[in-house]
């Protein structure tokens, strides 16, 4: 059984992609490239209450072809992140964003495929320079914020996409704790946490980093958990735990840098991946 099994869909498709980016006539051919590509379908995540109300919106345009994630992303409470909306009042924020999301789901529940993106990232930690302090305070709301959604998602039964950049262990841990089920998308960490992950029954999303000519450490944990095996399509890596995605508009493969990513490219991406563990 696989972690969107409940789905019912057929096939490759792209597991995490950002159409509210992008311009409605933009969005249109991204739709009509993703068809052509015979992608089943796109998970469309948003990553704030407005985005989250646009994939709806999407969702319904594109006769749910685009499927509608709500969340909110917890760069919100990341110092240095262009998402940042400060500490002070974090848990007063939480509440009252989190009071809308759901207000949202139970209004558009037709609508609703998952929740997402959410989780916590502790990336810009890395680049800031922040204090110890800011450090913890960020790490407690991110928590909060992620455990809210989780919540969100045990209530209804809908799956996630879990955001865990440099958090993927911490992530795992939190979501042990719930009896729901989805994706750590765009995967980075390292073989050990991604084994837990997948031992856990939840899903590892593989985008265009894993094409990138410097990604030879994230290429090889994805070896160690496939062990070479050869498949020849979709469902084979889905049954394994392993699902792709874009992250459209961002991190466009190999062959297409420079370029705005877009769901048909799950495609290559697929491809690609499907050479380089053989």
């Amino acid at each position: 059984m696989t972690v969107f099994e409940h789905l019912q869909i057929s096939g490759l498709f792209d597991s995490h992609a950002h159409l509210a980016y992008s311009p409605d006539e933009q969005v249109k051919v991204m739709i009509r490239n993703a068809k052509a590509a015979n992608l089943q379908a796109v998970f469309n995540m948003g990553i704030d209450i407005e985005s989250s109300r646009k994939v709806i919106q999407q969702a319904k345009d594109s006769n749910n072809y685009a499927k509608a994630f709500i969340g909110i992303d917890p760069e919100v409470f990341e110092p240095n992140s262009d998402m940042f909306v400060g500490l002070e009042n974090g848990e007063a924020w939480i509440e009252q964003n989190i009071k809308l999301l759901k207000d949202i789901l139970i209004s558009e529940k037709e609508f609703v495929t998952g929740i997402g993106e959410t989780g916590m990232d502790f990336y810009h930690f890395e680049q800031d320079g922040s204090t110890e302090s800011v450090k913890q305070k960020s790490k407690s709301l991110q928590e909060i914020l992620f455990r809210k959604h989780l919540q969100l998602a045990q209530e209804f039964d809908l799956p996630l996409s879990i955001h865990s950049r440099r958090a993927e262990a911490e992530c795992l841990k939190i979501v042990k704790e719930y009896s729901c089920k989805g994706i750590f998308h765009s995967y980075t960490g390292n073989y050990t946490t991604a084994a837990e992950i997948l031992n856990a029954g939840w899903g590892l999303g593989v985008n265009g980093i894993v094409t990138f000519k410097k990604a030879d450490e994230i290429r090889n944990v994805y070896k160690e958990i496939l062990k070479h095996a050869k498949y020849t399509n979709p469902q084979d890596f889905y049954n394994q735990g392993i699902f792709f995605e874009t992250d459209s508009p961002f991190l466009s493969p190999e062959g297409k840098r420079g370029l705005v990513n877009e769901p048909s490219n799950t495609k290559i991406i697929f491809e690609i991946f499907n050479t380089f563990i053989e």
